[in-house]
């Protein structure tokens, strides 16, 4: 059998898991690490370094060496999974947003967040790889998959979001309470959308009106003696999910008076809002 292999130290405590199975595995089969070189087809060194704990090998090199000791790859696939996700958690720190689950998802920050806790659950698998698992070209494209794993976009439409699901290998058992939260983070996006073209749509009005009364006669241009934008920092909106709510605008609006220089200013926050609308899902 060889000598004697230096005990697992890694702070990964699947990663420990897979390396002590793995050993025990080859133990069982009686092999050398040349002989399991053999059957596996690939170096003993890299197989040597798979069982070692350094770092989470690579998915086909841990299935290649389960195939070789006649163990079982699916409880091998399993444990990669779970040091993979260990793993790429611990990038993140202890600030990481936590994934809420299915049932919680309320909106797109969740729901980015939890589409990212689905592919590290997956074994943070390559873009190429989920491309083919969705069902090739077109269903989910690479630089698609990029931005949601980067919480710039969420699935465009209920077909892009299976095929996410599907390239994260989410079993169909957990899928229709998936789709329930895309549903439910879409509508409060589209709800919100709606609220905020009516706030345009009001200020704009009141704007216009505004305009009409305080011009002085037989000045056509508007704002000719329009104050400066002194006031332009009374406009602090108040917050809903880590967002500006735009409802708050209004109540300002409405409570402090109405200053050509305020409604400037609140124009330019409804518009900063509208310009972000479609992609601000951090």
């Amino acid at each position: 059998m060889g000598r004697r292999e230096n005990p697992v130290s890694t702070r990964n405590a699947e990663l420990l898991r897979l390396a002590e199975w793995l050993r025990e595995q080859r133990e069982l089969a009686g092999l050398t690490y040349r002989q399991l070189a053999g059957r596996a087809g690939y170096h003993a060194t890299t197989l040597q370094r798979a069982a070692s704990g350094a770092t989470v090998p690579k998915l086909g090199v841990v299935l290649a060496y389960a195939r070789a000791c006649e163990a079982s790859p699916d409880h091998a696939r399993i444990l990669w999974k779970r040091a993979r996700f260990k793993q790429a958690r611990g990038r993140h720190g202890p600030r990481a947003r936590q994934a809420p689950p299915a049932a919680l998802v309320r909106d797109f920050a969740d729901l980015s967040a939890a589409l990212l806790h689905l592919y590290e659950r997956a074994g943070s698998p390559p873009l190429r790889s989920m491309e083919r698992a969705a069902g090739g070209y077109g269903a989910l494209p690479r630089s698609t998959a990029h931005r949601i794993l980067h919480k710039q976009t969420v699935p465009h439409s209920p077909a892009q979001f299976m095929a996410y699901l599907d390239a994260c290998e989410v079993p169909e058992s957990e899928q229709e309470q998936w789709v329930e939260a895309y549903s439910r983070a879409w509508k409060l996006e589209k709800e919100e959308q709606q609220e905020l073209q009516l706030l345009r749509n009001y200020l704009e009005l009141d704007l216009a009106s505004h305009e009409r009364r305080r011009r002085p006669r037989g000045v056509s241009a508007p704002g000719a003696h329009a104050p400066p934008d002194a006031d332009q920092h009374d406009v602090v909106p108040l917050q809903r999910n880590g967002r500006e709510h735009p409802a708050t605008v209004i109540t300002m609006h409405m409570k402090r008076g109405r200053s050509q220089a305020r409604l400037r200013a609140m124009d330019r926050f409804l518009s900063g809002l509208a310009v972000r609308g479609d992609n601000d899902t951090s």
